[in-house]
């Protein structure tokens, strides 16, 4: 089971933003969007989650999107967009319960407060969510979307998690933690497609890399293939070596365990 998109197009006022983007990835692995500001990456996600109009053809599951209900959409995957506001009080763990009623796993009970375990968060269920800061308020956000797909494959169909920068606020211990959550998921039969910013991230937890310039595919494929002093240059317009430090002992952090 995948989800390809294929000649993705979309348009801002005259500016074409997506100018025929074709994007393949397989349930058990996680696929990252990486590339620079601009390029493309959160437009290419709201084609694929049906929540921006594009030109183009996505299929979730063998299935065209273009014709599923939102009911049927909500039930194969669930979304993390780049911030997330709530206009009334909610305690967390009502936000949770939130994903959790669109998804399949509405009937056990069990499964918000398992969510928010899964995060760290769940002694802090009873708080209210706007009382939370920005990283925890994203990884109450992320428990959100795993409720909504709590089991990574049902009935023989992969569940899919598009996450929009998961880990934009988040620390060094939290950013892992996420991403191995991310990776789990993968590994236990569902897909996941994550935009990323942190290459050295990227490069320790996805299985398979788009990159994006200018709203055009530059290049996909593993990291070792993609993630390359010639590619990245290209697309981030600036002059990158891979696996070199910096002059000067200029010091850099880079985690060499990809686990929290």
């Amino acid at each position: 089971m995948s989800l390809i998109a294929e000649a993705i197009r979309v348009r801002y006022g005259g500016r074409e933003v997506l100018q025929g983007v074709d994007l393949a990835a397989e349930a058990g692995h996680v696929t990252a969007i990486v590339g620079p500001n601009g390029s493309g990456k959160s437009t290419l996600l709201g084609a694929l989650t049906a929540t921006l109009p594009h030109e183009g053809r996505v299929r979730l599951n063998g299935r065209d999107i273009a014709g599923m209900k939102p009911w049927e959409l909500a039930a194969e995957r669930a979304v993390l967009p780049q911030a997330s506001r709530l206009a009334f009080p909610f305690r967390v763990l009502e936000v949770v319960r939130l994903g959790q009623q669109a998804g399949t796993a509405g009937d056990r009970p069990d499964v918000p407060l398992q969510a928010l375990a899964r995060v760290g968060l769940a002694h802090h269920a009873d708080r209210t969510f706007q009382d939370l800061s920005g990283g925890e308020a994203q990884r109450v956000m992320l428990a959100r979307v795993l409720a909504q797909v709590w089991a990574p494959v049902e009935e023989g169909r992969p569940r899919w998690l598009l996450l929009d920068e998961p880990v934009s606020s988040l620390d060094i211990a939290h950013q892992l933690q996420v991403m191995e959550i991310a990776r789990r998921f993968a590994r236990a039969g569902g897909g996941v497609i994550a935009v990323m910013h942190d290459l050295n991230l990227t490069a320790l937890f996805a299985d398979r890399v788009a990159v994006l310039a200018e709203g055009r595919l530059l290049a996909t494929g593993t990291p070792r293939t993609v993630l390359t002093d010639t590619i990245l240059s290209r697309a981030y317009g600036c002059a990158l070596r891979v696996s070199a430090p910096p002059p000067e002992d200029v010091p850099y952090i880079l985690p060499h365990a990809a686990s929290a």
